[in-house]
Protein backbone atom coordinates (compact mmCIF):
# COMPACT_ATOMS: atom_id res chain seq x y z
CA UNK A 1 0.00 0.00 0.00
CA UNK A 2 0.98 3.56 -0.31
CA UNK A 3 0.53 6.38 1.46
CA UNK A 4 1.51 8.57 -0.91
CA UNK A 5 1.36 8.82 -4.54
CA UNK A 6 2.35 11.70 -6.28
CA UNK A 7 2.25 12.23 -10.22
CA UNK A 8 3.59 14.94 -12.57
CA UNK A 9 2.98 17.55 -9.92
CA UNK A 10 3.71 21.45 -10.71
CA UNK A 11 4.05 24.32 -8.79
CA UNK A 12 4.21 27.53 -10.83
CA UNK A 13 5.13 30.88 -9.13
CA UNK A 14 5.21 34.02 -11.20
CA UNK A 15 6.16 31.76 -14.27
CA UNK A 16 8.75 30.00 -12.74
CA UNK A 17 7.79 26.45 -11.83
CA UNK A 18 9.06 25.96 -8.19
CA UNK A 19 8.13 22.29 -8.42
CA UNK A 20 8.34 20.45 -12.12
CA UNK A 21 6.17 17.67 -12.75
CA UNK A 22 7.57 15.74 -9.97
CA UNK A 23 6.14 11.95 -9.30
CA UNK A 24 6.94 9.61 -6.29
CA UNK A 25 5.71 6.85 -4.70
CA UNK A 26 5.50 6.66 -0.50
CA UNK A 27 4.96 3.26 0.69
CA UNK A 28 3.14 2.98 4.25
CA UNK A 29 4.75 2.45 7.44
CA UNK A 30 8.62 3.68 5.98
CA UNK A 31 9.99 6.67 7.22
CA UNK A 32 10.59 8.58 3.69
CA UNK A 33 13.51 10.18 3.29
CA UNK A 34 12.67 13.75 0.87
CA UNK A 35 15.70 15.72 0.19
CA UNK A 36 17.42 18.85 -1.48
CA UNK A 37 18.82 21.94 -0.67
CA UNK A 38 17.08 24.85 0.93
CA UNK A 39 14.92 25.80 -2.08
CA UNK A 40 14.84 22.76 -3.76
CA UNK A 41 10.78 22.63 -3.60
CA UNK A 42 10.47 20.73 -0.80
CA UNK A 43 8.42 22.88 1.10
CA UNK A 44 6.01 23.84 -1.54
CA UNK A 45 5.70 20.03 -2.17
CA UNK A 46 4.90 19.14 1.41
CA UNK A 47 2.20 21.77 1.56
CA UNK A 48 0.59 21.18 -1.80
CA UNK A 49 0.39 17.62 0.27
CA UNK A 50 -1.51 18.93 2.71
CA UNK A 51 -3.82 21.21 0.77
CA UNK A 52 -2.03 24.85 1.71
CA UNK A 53 -1.52 25.29 -1.63
CA UNK A 54 -2.75 24.08 -4.69
CA UNK A 55 -0.51 22.89 -7.93
CA UNK A 56 -0.73 24.42 -11.01
CA UNK A 57 -0.72 20.72 -12.83
CA UNK A 58 -0.47 17.25 -12.36
CA UNK A 59 -2.04 15.41 -9.21
CA UNK A 60 -1.41 13.60 -5.74
CA UNK A 61 -3.00 11.06 -2.57
CA UNK A 62 -2.22 11.30 0.08
CA UNK A 63 -4.01 8.15 2.00
CA UNK A 64 -6.31 7.48 -0.41
CA UNK A 65 -7.70 10.95 -0.51
CA UNK A 66 -6.80 13.56 -3.60
CA UNK A 67 -5.00 16.51 -2.09
CA UNK A 68 -7.63 19.17 -3.69
CA UNK A 69 -10.56 18.09 -2.88
CA UNK A 70 -10.06 16.31 0.20
CA UNK A 71 -7.26 18.43 1.72
CA UNK A 72 -9.60 18.36 4.77
CA UNK A 73 -9.58 14.43 5.60
CA UNK A 74 -5.94 15.04 4.76
CA UNK A 75 -5.04 17.08 8.05
CA UNK A 76 -6.95 15.15 10.32
CA UNK A 77 -4.94 11.90 9.56
CA UNK A 78 -1.59 13.97 8.99
CA UNK A 79 0.47 15.81 11.40
CA UNK A 80 2.64 17.96 10.18
CA UNK A 81 5.65 20.14 11.58
CA UNK A 82 6.64 23.06 9.21
CA UNK A 83 9.94 24.40 8.93
CA UNK A 84 8.91 27.80 10.12
CA UNK A 85 7.01 27.39 12.64
CA UNK A 86 5.57 30.37 14.66
CA UNK A 87 4.42 29.73 18.26
CA UNK A 88 1.75 31.32 19.86
CA UNK A 89 4.53 33.71 22.19
CA UNK A 90 1.51 34.21 25.30
CA UNK A 91 0.83 30.73 25.52
CA UNK A 92 3.11 27.93 27.82
CA UNK A 93 3.75 24.39 25.56
CA UNK A 94 1.43 22.82 27.57
CA UNK A 95 -1.50 25.41 27.32
CA UNK A 96 -0.50 25.25 23.20
CA UNK A 97 -0.38 21.52 23.51
CA UNK A 98 -4.27 20.82 24.75
CA UNK A 99 -5.49 24.15 22.32
CA UNK A 100 -3.97 21.52 19.56
CA UNK A 101 -5.75 18.46 21.02
CA UNK A 102 -8.89 20.64 21.18
CA UNK A 103 -8.68 21.19 17.40
CA UNK A 104 -8.53 17.53 17.13
CA UNK A 105 -11.89 17.30 19.41
CA UNK A 106 -10.38 15.49 22.06
CA UNK A 107 -11.75 15.63 25.65
CA UNK A 108 -10.54 16.93 28.82
CA UNK A 109 -9.32 13.35 29.57
CA UNK A 110 -7.62 12.08 27.43
CA UNK A 111 -6.35 15.59 26.33
CA UNK A 112 -4.50 15.56 29.73
CA UNK A 113 -3.19 12.22 29.26
CA UNK A 114 -1.88 12.38 25.63
CA UNK A 115 -0.29 15.89 26.64
CA UNK A 116 1.29 14.67 30.11
CA UNK A 117 2.37 11.57 27.51
CA UNK A 118 4.15 13.98 25.17
CA UNK A 119 5.34 16.00 27.76
CA UNK A 120 7.56 13.37 29.29
CA UNK A 121 8.77 11.87 26.11
CA UNK A 122 9.95 15.05 24.44
CA UNK A 123 11.49 16.37 27.89
CA UNK A 124 9.01 19.38 27.63
CA UNK A 125 8.44 19.29 31.57
CA UNK A 126 11.42 21.90 33.02
CA UNK A 127 9.57 24.27 30.51
CA UNK A 128 6.22 23.08 30.21
CA UNK A 129 4.72 25.99 32.29
CA UNK A 130 6.76 29.10 30.35
CA UNK A 131 5.63 31.22 27.93
CA UNK A 132 6.91 30.14 24.05
CA UNK A 133 8.59 32.97 23.60
CA UNK A 134 10.82 32.49 26.19
CA UNK A 135 12.18 28.91 24.84
CA UNK A 136 15.24 28.16 23.09
CA UNK A 137 15.20 27.06 19.20
CA UNK A 138 15.98 23.81 20.41
CA UNK A 139 13.05 23.69 23.31
CA UNK A 140 10.61 25.23 20.53
CA UNK A 141 11.26 22.61 18.56
CA UNK A 142 10.86 19.81 20.94
CA UNK A 143 6.94 21.46 21.37
CA UNK A 144 6.47 21.56 18.03
CA UNK A 145 7.71 17.88 17.56
CA UNK A 146 4.92 16.96 19.69
CA UNK A 147 2.19 19.12 18.35
CA UNK A 148 2.70 17.37 15.34
CA UNK A 149 2.02 13.91 16.92
CA UNK A 150 0.17 14.81 19.53
CA UNK A 151 -3.20 13.57 17.36
CA UNK A 152 -1.45 10.17 16.90
CA UNK A 153 -1.46 10.70 12.70
CA UNK A 154 -1.26 8.00 10.13
CA UNK A 155 0.86 9.94 8.29
CA UNK A 156 3.62 12.60 10.06
CA UNK A 157 5.01 15.35 7.81
CA UNK A 158 8.26 16.82 9.06
CA UNK A 159 10.09 20.07 7.33
CA UNK A 160 13.64 20.30 8.63
CA UNK A 161 12.35 18.46 11.73
CA UNK A 162 15.94 18.28 13.10
CA UNK A 163 17.06 21.95 13.04
CA UNK A 164 17.96 23.97 16.28
CA UNK A 165 18.29 20.09 18.24
CA UNK A 166 21.67 19.15 19.73
CA UNK A 167 23.31 16.11 18.98
CA UNK A 168 21.57 14.58 21.36
CA UNK A 169 18.03 16.02 20.82
CA UNK A 170 18.83 15.22 16.99
CA UNK A 171 19.90 11.53 17.71
CA UNK A 172 16.68 10.63 20.68
CA UNK A 173 14.26 12.33 17.96
CA UNK A 174 15.39 10.48 14.88
CA UNK A 175 15.47 7.27 17.21
CA UNK A 176 12.01 7.77 18.04
CA UNK A 177 10.87 8.49 14.46
CA UNK A 178 12.51 5.01 13.29
CA UNK A 179 10.42 3.57 16.14
CA UNK A 180 7.22 5.16 14.77
CA UNK A 181 7.14 3.46 11.83
CA UNK A 182 8.54 0.00 13.21
CA UNK A 183 6.40 -0.41 15.99
CA UNK A 184 3.42 1.79 15.14
CA UNK A 185 3.29 1.87 11.43
CA UNK A 186 3.17 5.31 11.06
CA UNK A 187 4.69 6.66 7.52
CA UNK A 188 7.05 9.38 8.00
CA UNK A 189 8.07 11.91 5.49
CA UNK A 190 11.18 13.53 7.16
CA UNK A 191 12.11 16.21 4.48
CA UNK A 192 15.79 17.31 5.17
CA UNK A 193 18.64 18.89 3.45
CA UNK A 194 20.66 17.35 6.07
CA UNK A 195 22.48 13.92 4.31
CA UNK A 196 23.28 12.59 7.13
CA UNK A 197 19.69 12.07 9.03
CA UNK A 198 18.30 10.79 5.65
CA UNK A 199 21.19 8.31 5.32
CA UNK A 200 20.64 7.04 9.09
CA UNK A 201 16.83 6.30 9.10
CA UNK A 202 15.31 6.06 5.61
CA UNK A 203 15.25 3.29 3.29
CA UNK A 204 13.49 5.05 0.41
CA UNK A 205 14.07 8.72 -0.57
CA UNK A 206 13.43 11.14 -3.21
CA UNK A 207 16.05 13.49 -4.21
CA UNK A 208 14.79 16.93 -5.80
CA UNK A 209 17.12 20.02 -6.59
CA UNK A 210 15.89 23.31 -8.44
CA UNK A 211 12.58 22.12 -8.21
CA UNK A 212 12.81 18.99 -10.29
CA UNK A 213 13.22 15.18 -8.79
CA UNK A 214 16.70 13.65 -9.74
CA UNK A 215 15.99 10.04 -8.61
CA UNK A 216 14.11 8.02 -6.29
CA UNK A 217 13.60 4.57 -5.11
CA UNK A 218 15.69 2.57 -2.11
CA UNK A 219 18.22 4.18 -1.14
CA UNK A 220 20.88 1.03 -0.99
CA UNK A 221 19.67 0.46 -5.13
CA UNK A 222 19.98 4.02 -6.01
CA UNK A 223 23.69 4.22 -3.98
CA UNK A 224 24.97 0.98 -5.71
CA UNK A 225 23.28 2.28 -9.55
CA UNK A 226 25.68 5.13 -8.97
CA UNK A 227 28.55 3.58 -7.63
CA UNK A 228 28.13 5.95 -4.26
CA UNK A 229 29.34 4.86 -1.06
CA UNK A 230 27.55 7.55 0.98
CA UNK A 231 24.35 9.66 0.31
CA UNK A 232 26.79 12.62 0.17
CA UNK A 233 28.54 11.13 -2.92
CA UNK A 234 25.02 10.06 -4.16
CA UNK A 235 23.75 13.47 -3.94
CA UNK A 236 26.76 15.37 -5.16
CA UNK A 237 26.40 13.07 -8.42
CA UNK A 238 23.26 13.59 -9.51
CA UNK A 239 23.16 16.77 -8.64
CA UNK A 240 26.29 17.48 -11.08
CA UNK A 241 25.06 15.15 -13.76
CA UNK A 242 24.46 16.98 -17.47
CA UNK A 243 21.03 17.45 -17.75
Amino acid sequence: MEAIRVEELTRRYGGVDVVDHVSFRVPEGKVFGFMGHNGAGKTTTLRMLLGLCWPTSGRGEVLGCDIVRESLAIRRLTGFLPAEYSLPREMTAVQFLHYVAAMFDMGSGESRRRVAELVELFGIGPYANRKLASLSTGMAQKVGLAQAVLNRPRLLLLDEPTAGLDPLGRHDFLQYIRGLARDEGVTVLFSTHILGDIESICEDVAILHQGRLLAAGQLAALKAEHAAATMDDLYLQLVRRPS
